[in-house]
């Protein structure tokens, strides 16, 4: 009675040639998931600024012509502005009333500068009187955690995971590059939603903005200022949760979506051909002991079983070690290169694991026409001397 055909015997038999085959999948498994930890960290960093900061804190910057003013009304540019003031202080006051909102002001805003591993975003940093700035935390559930709180012109307070980020210290210049020794550092915050803020120095800023200190129950602050009669055009700016979301979509979640999948996909297609011409040469090289195997009468099917279940042992072994070596990797650049940037990151992504594992069986899946192929080969021993 013939013994089943032991797909271990050649494993242990020929251990460079498995060793290399294994090494390959497990090192390409690590590599796929290594630049998708990169990515996706992208993704995770910015959503805290440009989906949860929203819930928070919107903010306009209105024309004239969004109040219904037209120039041509006003004899001279101090009474347009007048009106101008006017009815943007009765804005004001309406939105304060509006359910869902706490406060709003109309106030200078600087840029703050998230840099993540693909590009950076800069987003509103309000300045405010520094009787304002306690109410303003305590709106956006922050607290000093380091430093002082601003009481000077140029005082900033900026968030921990920014301190981070742009590698700044306390008593350093925010900004530099932009602001020049505009604003200083006195103090580090700490909230969910990654908000700075500082008190103005001069007039230098990035344009004045309506502030609005809202909840989650009043995000949409367009839907807010139509319903108070403003007429939007193309020059007036709203950042609140939609808009925001928008963006975050198109500049950040799209755009990295679309860059994982094409590196996945030409990583994939340059494993799958490696991985075809790799295994090819390796059943060439043993279609002699095939046809030994099919000569003392094993049928095709048994050889056929016997080839696969080499297969899943070796693809089986590769996804072990590579999900192994990949945790690692993202354990060491989550610990050191993300996190000491200020990024978000994590370590396992239970979707990409699933995502790999699914190209493992589709290699898998291509490999049996090589398989078939060889099967065809397989006669008895006269073929050993074809």
């Amino acid at each position: 009675m013939k013994s089943k055909l032991s797909a271990w015997t050649y494993v242990k038999n020929n251990k460079r040639t498995v060793a290399v085959l294994v090494t390959a999948l497990a090192l390409s498994f690590m590599a796929m998931y290594a630049v998708y930890v990169l990515l996706i960290t992208t993704t995770e960093s910015f959503e805290t600024v440009m989906v949860e900061m929203p819930k928070k804190v919107s903010y306009a910057s209105l024309g004239g012509r969004a109040y219904g003013l037209k120039g041509d009304d006003y004899a001279t540019y101090e009474e347009l502005k007048a009106a101008y003031n006017k009815k943007q202080a009765e804005l004001i006051e309406n939105l304060k009333k509006h359910p869902g909102i706490e406060d709003a002001f109309y106030t200078q805003i600087i840029d703050s500068t998230y840099q993540a591993v693909m590009g950076a975003y800069s987003f509103e940093m309000p300045l405010m009187e520094p009787e304002q700035v306690q109410p303003f935390l305590d709106h956006v559930g922050a607290k000093l955690i380091r430093g002082s709180m601003p009481k000077d012109a140029g005082d900033v307070l900026v968030d921990e995971v920014i301190m981070k980020n742009g590698g700044y210290e306390v008593g350093d210049w925010f900004q530099k590059s932009w602001y020049g020794e505009t604003f200083r550092i006195v103090g580090v915050i700490q909230s969910k939603c990654m908000v700075s803020l500082g008190v103005p120095n001069g007039y230098t800023n990035n344009g004045f903005y309506i502030v609005v200190c809202n909840d989650e129950t009043a995000t949409d602050l367009t839907g807010i200022l139509q319903e108070n009669g403003i007429v939007l055009g193309d020059g007036d700016k709203v950042w609140d949760a939609k808009t925001y979301y928008a963006a975050y979509r198109a500049d950040v979640g799209d755009t990295i979506d679309m860059v994982v999948t094409t590196l996945f996909v030409i990583v994939m297609t340059f494993l799958a051909i490696l991985v075809l011409v790799a295994y090819v040469s390796f059943m060439r090289n043993r279609i002699k002991e095939y046809c030994l195997y099919s000569s003392i009468g094993y049928g095709r099917g048994e050889i056929y079983g016997m080839m696969l279940r080499e297969m899943s042992i070796l693809f089986g072994l590769g996804a072990v070690i590579g999900l192994l070596l990949s945790l690692g990797t993202a354990y060491l650049l989550n610990v050191m290169v993300i996190e000491p940037k200020g990024l978000i990151g994590h370590v396992i992504y239970g979707g990409h694991i699933q995502r790999i594992l699914g190209t493992y069986v589709f290699l898998m899946g291509v490999l049996q026409i090589p398989v078939l192929i060889g099967l065809n080969r397989i006669k008895t021993i006269d073929a050993i001397e074809d």
